[in-house]
């Protein structure tokens, strides 16, 4: 099909029902649409822009252009100019001088580039566009707010504020992600998407990386309002010396000594390094810098990596100087906070300046489809002269609107642009400065805030919109960039933010506190036991607690939470770690019915309450236990989407035993400074303001030697010494989880007989209990050969216990898989793990949950699709064609590599 579309593309742009035509006189008539926009979309090849196929890369050559075509261009813009003109915009937007260069830019600006090429083609092998199932979520639509909020059935990887493509019932729409947390995506929705409880998510990627590339290669040589100087200032590393000597702070009374210190030395021309541990008050203080720049009459631009990070600054903000949202301050991009006044948002301010332009868009693009209607039912026939005639009429009115559309959407941003030129303070996610609203324009002030989660390379692109009077402020012990590639050009640019990139953090360490570094050490949102094992272990001891902090009220109570740290060691459950397949991720399931009790014990005690891990899957376990009159005030989510968040009780769920999954993800084992694990648990720990609770299997997590003494083994050392321990037992007595000591087999049966499905994950084992359940198994099988499906682990050489074997006679759905690193149950609503193999001889630690939607997320996560021949969760399994035993699902390589093949153990076919 790639060739057959590649032939037709070769003459230029073609109309999308011409194109589609040509796949199918070529043979293909199964061929829709959607399978030729998949298509041209992930090979590359063409584009869908206002119903025609665009090849990539595709320019139309000067001789092609002949001179009808510049006359409705010019025509086009005219029109399109003078409607502008009546709204006050100028005819010619101004175009400020090139910035000031560097010698060492064009190279720095090429290397750059390059590691984001680098991260594209890694992104690329994971494939770049994805389709995500999406179920609509507990207060879907935002009103009056175009934000709509979805469960996501699988992994989003795309970054907030990516584009992205909302498929409900075949009709696709163009949204944006404005934000990420746990499986509940935010999208920003155009009006005329229809309200729908299951859509599909389709991404790109590749776009924003394309796009920050794109814009570095087009300033190699400089361009205008962009200020190479600046850029170069944000990541190179500071001159050494003294502190910088300035007059005695003054400024706000509500901000402490070290605050008053920072914003004193950020006002001072140059580059500011703003290190704001948690809770210490660095957004607090960037929002007093920006009133006091405001107040001086300086224009700033205010950026962050995410939405969520940029409306916590902006809230912040306008709490200081409500006025600025009479619009001296505006917001590009949809906020993820729907409570944010809609009077600061770009779109909103220039729905109204720009009605006249909008309005005439619309009726020209409503003209544009009637036109494109009619000429396509005159393709269906032998034409006459006369039709012939009106068959080039509609080509040129077509030409004509299709120039016009493209002047009226080039003005519209015109419009933005011209309300960002014209505000005291900009706010945008990071990314923005390499798209269209942004380009040129210049700043007196930048601030980038949670720049340790910013790229160096992004940090450049943010940097030189300014003057070089720069504020890079956030920490950089805590979570670093997301990115996949690992080239040197990758690890130099974008594993590091710009504060490695600049060796602050390597300065720090070796006590040479750069001259502009203003650090703040006052923290005031932990307990001081919390705060304590947080500074020891990841802040050199710098961290000390505000006063106020020990004689806070507690608005949250649990009969769990005894002390400020509580440890619940899970090393006797020996309980078993598993991966989703093909995924290096991992979860906990009798860890996630630990937490169920947890959660259901504390209802109606704790207001606020956050559930967090490093995993994703075990988020999605943990946010299924989420009680319905809690959704707005309990969290549950990765680490990675926790951070800048903070709860009253937070519940960290380590997920790694060393157990069914090994070796320990090197989160654990790879400790020092600066790694991700270390940063992990300092983000965890650090959301806490008055419990921290810690799920973990310490023997496993804390058995290095006391001679690495990196910050993970000081964090699991003082924890150890300092928390209060719970037994686990006490844990799960507090709750909805039981621990099943007797009776198993007839507590298994009386769940089956009430339940309609059945899916069962056996480990290499003896199956005794097996046989005596088979009545009730074969009972709900009468009804589907599916509705029960147990998966056994075979011997090595591949036959089947003699008890699955009979259960496959009497018509159960026996799958054997290799490796099973599951020992449980999902019974109807009810969720059953043990350590060892549940209907085995020894059991050993059983424990059974009844929850509806923890059930449903368990059961998601232990799904196994089909692939390569193999057929997944629901489906039965086949013989082998020559010795009749069942064929194997292997779920590693020979070499043990997460795979997926599906085979003879014997005849290897």
């Amino acid at each position: 099909m790639v060739t057959v579309i590649q032939g037709a593309l070769a003459s230029g742009p073609i109309a999308a029902d011409d194109l589609l035509t040509a796949v199918h006189q070529a043979g293909l008539r199964r061929i829709d649409s959607g399978v030729l926009w998949e298509t041209c979309s992930t090979h590359g090849l063409a584009d869908l822009r206002d119903g025609m196929w665009v090849p990539r890369g595709w320019a139309p050559t000067p001789a092609l252009q002949p001179r009808p075509r510049e006359v409705v261009e010019e025509r086009a813009a005219a029109e399109a100019t003078q409607l502008a003109m009546s709204l006050g915009l100028p005819a010619h937007e101004p175009l400020p001088p090139v910035g000031p260069m560097s010698p060492e830019w064009p190279e720095t600006a090429r290397k750059a580039a390059a590691a984001l090429r680098h991260e594209l083609t890694a992104v690329s092998k994971r494939r770049v566009q994805t389709d995500v199932p999406l179920i609509a979520a507990a207060g879907t639509a935002v009103p009056g707010k175009g934000l709509r909020r979805f469960e996501a059935q699988g992994e989003i990887g795309a970054s907030e504020g990516t584009s992205a493509i909302l498929i409900i019932d075949n009709q696709q729409f163009q949204v944006e992600v404005v934000s990420v947390f746990g499986s509940v995506v935010t999208l920003s929705t155009p009006p005329d998407a229809p309200m729908a409880t299951e859509a599909t998510l389709r991404t790109d990627l590749s776009w924003l990386l394309t796009e920050q590339s794109k814009r570095l290669n087009e300033l190699v040589e400089g361009g205008p309002g962009f200020n190479a100087v600046a850029a170069l200032a944000a990541v190179t590393p500071p001159e050494t010396g003294p502190p910088v000597r300035l007059a005695k702070p003054t400024g706000p009374t509500d901000l402490n000594r070290g605050q008053q210190t920072a914003v004193h030395l950020a006002l001072t021309p140059g580059v500011t390094w703003l290190w704001g541990p948690p809770g210490t008050g660095k957004t607090t203080t960037v929002a007093a810098l920006i009133t006091e720049l405001c107040a001086r009459g300086q224009r700033v631009l205010l950026a962050a990596p995410t939405n969520a990070a940029l409306d916590v600054a902006i809230r912040s903000l306008l709490r200081r100087r409500p006025g600025l949202a009479n619009g001296a301050l505006v917001r590009i991009g949809q906020p993820a906070d729907p409570s944010l006044t809609r009077q600061i948002l770009v779109d909103e301010i220039a729905a109204t300046l720009g009605a006249p332009l909008a309005q005439h868009r619309v009726e020209k693009g409503h003209q544009l489809r009637e036109c494109r209607e009619d000429l396509n039912a005159l393709k269906q026939r032998e034409l006459n002269q006369a039709e012939e005639t009106e068959r080039l009429r509609l080509e040129t009115q077509i030409a004509e609107l299709q120039a016009l559309l493209r002047e009226l959407d080039g003005r519209l941003k015109q419009v933005r642009r011209q309300i960002c030129r014209e505000a005291t303070v900009v706010a945008a996610t990071a990314h923005q400065l390499a798209l269209e609203t942004l380009k040129n324009l210049s700043f007196d002030v930048v601030v980038l805030d949670e720049a340790s989660m910013t790229t160096a390379a992004l940090a450049m692109l943010v940097a030189g919109a300014g003057s070089g009077h720069t504020i890079i402020a956030g920490d950089f012990r805590q979570l670093p960039p997301v990115v996949i590639a690992d080239t040197p050009e990758a690890q130099e640019w974008l594993h590091h933010s710009p504060f490695e990139k600049a060796g602050i953090p390597a300065a720090i360490s070796e006590r040479k506190d750069p001259p502009r570094l203003a650090a703040l050490t006052e923290q005031y949102r932990m307990r001081q036991t919390i705060s304590d094992v947080v500074s020891t272990a990841f802040y050199g001891s710098r961290l000390s607690s505000a006063p106020g902090t020990a004689s806070r009220t507690v608005h949250s109570r649990a009969s769990w939470a005894k002390a400020e740290l509580v440890v619940i060691d899970t090393t006797s459950m020996r309980s078993r770690t598993a991966r989703r397949q093909g995924s290096l991720s991992r979860y906990n399931l009798a860890h996630a019915q630990l937490a169920a009790s947890l959660t259901s014990g504390a209802t109606a005690t704790a207001a606020d309450l956050g559930l967090i891990t490093p995993f994703a899957p075990q988020a999605r376990l943990l946010e299924s236990l989420l009680p319905e009159d809690h959704l707005d005030d309990w969290a549950a989510s990765t680490v990675h989407r926790f951070q800048g968040g903070e709860r009253d009780i937070v519940i960290y769920d380590t997920v790694d035993t060393g157990r069914g999954v090994s070796p320990l993800n090197r989160w654990f084992t790879e400790g020092h400074a600066g790694s991700e694990g270390a940063r992990l648990l300092n983000v965890a720990a650090s959301r806490a303001r008055d419990h921290f609770v810690v799920i973990g299997a310490l023997n496993a997590l804390h058995h290095r030697s006391a001679a690495s003494h990196d910050p993970v083994w000081t964090f699991f050392a003082r924890l150890i010494d300092t928390a209060a321990s719970m037994p686990w037992q006490a844990a799960i007595s507090t709750g909805m989880t039981e621990l099943i000591d007797e009776d198993l087999v007839e507590r298994l049966r009386t769940d089956i007989k009430r339940a309609a499905t059945v899916d069962m994950w056996l480990p290499r084992g003896s199956l005794r209990a097996l046989p005596s359940l088979l009545p009730e198994l074969t009972s709900i099988c009468g009804d589907s050969s599916e509705a029960v499906t147990i998966w056994v682990e075979p011997e090595r050489d591949g036959y089947l216990s003699v008890e699955a074997l009979q259960a496959r006679r009497e018509g159960v759905n026996i799958r054997p898989c290799l490796p099973i690193l599951e020992s449980s149950a999902i019974v109807g609503d009810v969720v059953w793990s043990s350590s060892t193999s549940l209907l085995g001889m020894e059991p050993g630690l059983v424990l059974r949950t009844e929850h509806r939607a923890f059930a449903d997320a368990a059961r998601r996560a232990q799904r196994r699709r089909p692939g390569s021949g193999a057929p997944g969760s629901g489906q039965l399994g086949d013989d082998c064609g020559r010795c009749r035993r069942m064929l194997i699902r292997y779920e590693q390589d020979r070499r043990g590599r997460t795979g997926l093949r599906y085979e003879c153990a014997a005849c290897k076919a």
